[in-house]
Formats: C-alpha cells, structure tokens, sequence
C-alpha cells in the first residue's frame, strides 16, 4: 500500500561538521574566471578543447598563473598539447582515490591500465597516426600478458572481466582518448559470444597523455610499505618524507575527501599551523574553504566536502539514505560506550559487527528504501554501501579478514527521516550549529563532549 504522507531525509549536522572559517577572502588579481580555471583542471581528468571548448580557454588563458600556483602549493606539473590541458596528480601515500562513477571494481583499473600499456606498446611499435584496432586484438593480447603473471588473467569469457573491461573502454572514450568508429560494447559485454560483437575503436593523441613512466624506486618503496601495513591505513612511502608536509596536505585536500590526522600526522600538524594562511590561500585560488577538525581537514565547496570529479552523497536514492542512517547508527554505538574511538578519532570493528546494526536499520525504515532493495540480502546491500563510503571517504575496508576503520569523517552526519506535514513549508532540513571553538580545542566528532554540550 502507498503511504499517504511523503518522506523527507533530514539532516541535523553536529557542530564539528560546521567548523569552517568565514567566507574565504578573495585577493584582487582573482577574478571569477580564475576561479573557473582551477575548477575546471582540478576536476577534470583531461581539459579538451573538442569536449569543453569553454573550459579549454580559461585553462589557456591562465595558464601561467595555473603553473605558478601549482608548482608553489602542490609540486604537480601541468601537461600540455595543442588542443589539450592535464594536471598531473601524484600520490605519496597508498590512499584510496576516486576517480570517476564509471571506474568501480579494482579490475576496472586494472582493464584501464592494460588498455594504456596496448596503446603505448602499438605506438613504439611505429603504428604512427594509425592508431586503429579491433576489440579482439586488443583482448587477445591483453589475455596473453596477463596469463604470464602471477595475478588472475583478465578472461573474457568471464562475465565480470568482460563488464570490467566495457567500463575501461567507456572511461576513455567518456575522456576523448578513444573514439568507436563501428560497432556496440554493450553487445559485446553481454554475450558470451563476444567474438560475434566485434568492436572496431581509435586511439586518439588525447591517450598518450595518460601514459607516464614508471618510477622504479617509487613503486618498490610502495610495495614494500604496502607489504608492512596493516591494511585499514593508507600508510606513507619512504620517498614521502622527500615532500614538505604542507605540499603532502595541500595534495590530500585537493585529491579529497579529507585529510586524516590519522594517514599523516606530520601534514595535519603543519597544516594546523598554517591553517589561516591556507584557508586564504585556497579561497583566493578556488573560492571555497577550509574545515579543519581535531582529527581531520577537508575542503568545504558549494555548500560540501570537495572530491574532485567523484559523487557526492545526495538525499535522494536509497543507498546514499541507508549510508547516512548508518552513520548515526556508528554515533550511538560511541555514545552508548559501545565503540571506544582511538586516538586519532577511528573505530576499528568488523563487517559482521556491522550487520546487526543493519539489520536493525532496515526493520525500521526498509519500507522507505524501494522495491529495487526489499529482495536483496543485507550482505550484498552493505557490500554497495561500504563501496560508496570508501569511495566519500567514510570507512577503509573491509579487508581479508572483514576489518573495518570507521573515520572520523563518518560523523559528520546524523539524520532521521520526517513527515512532510510536520515540517514548515519553506525548510525542508534542519541543521544545528554552535558556537565554534578554537581548533586546538575542537573535539573530536566521536567525542561524546560535542553531544552533552
């Protein structure tokens, strides 16, 4: 039966949540179309001329000061082409990116980076401008490589390899590093007689400006502090004590979601003491601000936390509505003293801890979510809900042994669901704020002072 009343998620925010400073001061050589053009490089993989022509200009026409501010602040290079702009975005630390919706299992980079190393291994070859090359080729060839490693060959008959490699394949033609000059992936992807669906694509120019030479020390130094680390931290490399502590937190803000006293204790002190000075600076430069919390930092944009190209968490759909619920569901296990949080803020538990909590969610408010959930089980539901919350930079895990770090990122949101009739017309959320506290003294989202004030 249709409810008769209609259901709003409303959000009420603790007052660690609302910690940033004031409006970000805007120095005067800013204008508006600067703003844009950090904007624009910083969320876009690629700035084209042919996919935003709009965008393209502004990058061009400030490109100097693009150069200067990045060189200054980040150490990152700007590439550039006749027709297109990329910043080059080197991580330090084996933190979990996001980079774009289309991307969304580990073997869909994997596919990507396959796809990249066939392109630059035609281009040596002297193919030259001739940059065309059927689907089966490209899988053929891949499938052979892989089967000499030590990891699970790509395998085309797999169904999830092939949806895998589908989504790679659409990342870089969504990107203009590709172009289908006959045929449908979708087909192919959804047969097992791929080899009836045959695809026929280009490598644009637009392809090689991913492609980048590997750093050998740097990626043995990865591997081994991966080797060492206990799976939940995204622990530093030994190269990153190369890079100023205040570049390493300019970066893991710019990157987003947040940066974690927690990842890097020596950024996060360095940015405390010269969080004014950032504050301004990242203001001047993008026109958005700075939050900065006991145990975390992050970029507050447009009224959000800033993850460059990735999703934002939105009211509407059911998944984003369980993730929130389940996060007031973390507070109240601290709360109870159920959950003690360590000193950097996170809780450690497990994804079968988790699961009661869930279970108990969707008893109460399962009627809400949709028909497109009430069949599913509550394994497969949470497994969709940790994806999206590593992704907003809310949990790390689970690993191997079902461990899983809640951040202190995750409290920020507490919410309930009301009726539309008993709230006012023109509010449609409630948000609570207090006074603010001087940073050094700001508690910790999980600390039970910031509720019993």
């Amino acid at each position: 039966m249709q409810r008769s009343e209609e259901l709003y998620l409303t959000t009420e925010w603790d007052e660690e949540a609302l910690l940033a400073p004031q409006q970000p001061s805007q120095v005067q050589y800013t204008g508006h179309e600067i703003l844009q053009a950090q904007a624009a490089l910083l969320d876009n993989v690629i700035v084209a001329r042919q996919s935003d022509q709009e965008a393209f200009r502004l990058v061009k026409g400030y490109i100097k000061l693009l150069e200067q501010w990045h060189e200054q602040h980040t150490g990152w290079r700007i590439q550039r082409g006749s027709n297109f702009f990329r910043l080059e975005r080197h991580l330090h630390q084996a933190a979990p990116v996001f980079l774009d919706e289309k991307l969304k299992e580990a073997r869909d980079f994997a596919c990507l980076t396959w796809i990249l190393w066939f392109a630059e291994k035609r281009h040596l070859a002297g193919s030259g401008r001739h940059q065309q090359f059927l689907l089966s080729e490209l899988t053929e060839e891949i499938q052979q490589q892989t089967r000499q490693s030590k990891q699970r060959e790509v395998d085309i008959r797999n169904v999830q390899d092939r949806y895998s490699m589908r989504r790679a394949l659409e990342y870089l033609v969504n990107q203009g590093c590709l172009q289908v000059l006959e045929g449908e992936i979708k087909k192919w992807a959804e047969t097992i007689e791929a080899e009836q669906h045959e695809v026929l694509y280009e490598f644009t120019p637009l392809a090689h400006s991913l492609i980048e030479a590997l750093n050998a020390r740097r990626v043995a130094a990865l591997y081994t502090t991966l080797q060492q680390a206990d799976g939940a931290a995204s622990p530093l490399s030994a190269f990153a004590s190369e890079i100023p502590p205040l570049t390493r937190a300019w970066r893991c803000l710019l990157l987003g979601p947040a940066l974690l006293r927690y990842d890097d204790d020596a950024a996060f002190a360095a940015l405390s003491a010269q969080a004014e000075q950032v504050s301004e600076e990242l203001g001047a430069a993008f026109g958005w601000s700075l939050e900065l919390n006991r145990d975390y930092a992050c970029i507050v944009r447009g009224g959000g936390i800033s993850i460059g190209a990735g999703p934002a968490i939105s009211f509407q759909g059911a998944f984003d509505q369980m993730l929130l619920l389940l996060c007031g569901q973390f507070r109240e296990q601290v709360q109870q003293g159920i959950w003690l949080p360590d000193a950097y803020g996170c809780v450690r538990t497990t994804r079968w801890d988790l699961l009661p909590l869930f279970n108990t969610l969707r008893q109460r408010y399962g009627s809400y979510w949709g028909a497109t959930v009430r069949d599913a089980s509550a394994e497969s539901l949470l497994d969709e809900i940790y994806r999206r919350m590593r992704q907003v930079g809310l949990i790390r895990g689970p690993d191997a042994d079902g461990t899983i770090l809640i951040l202190p990122t995750a409290a920020r949101y507490s919410v309930s669901y009301a009726e539309l009739q008993e709230m006012p017309a023109t509010r449609m959320s409630k948000r609570s704020r207090k006074q603010q506290p001087p940073p050094e003294s700001t508690p910790t989202l999980f600390d039970l002072a910031a509720e019993d004030e």
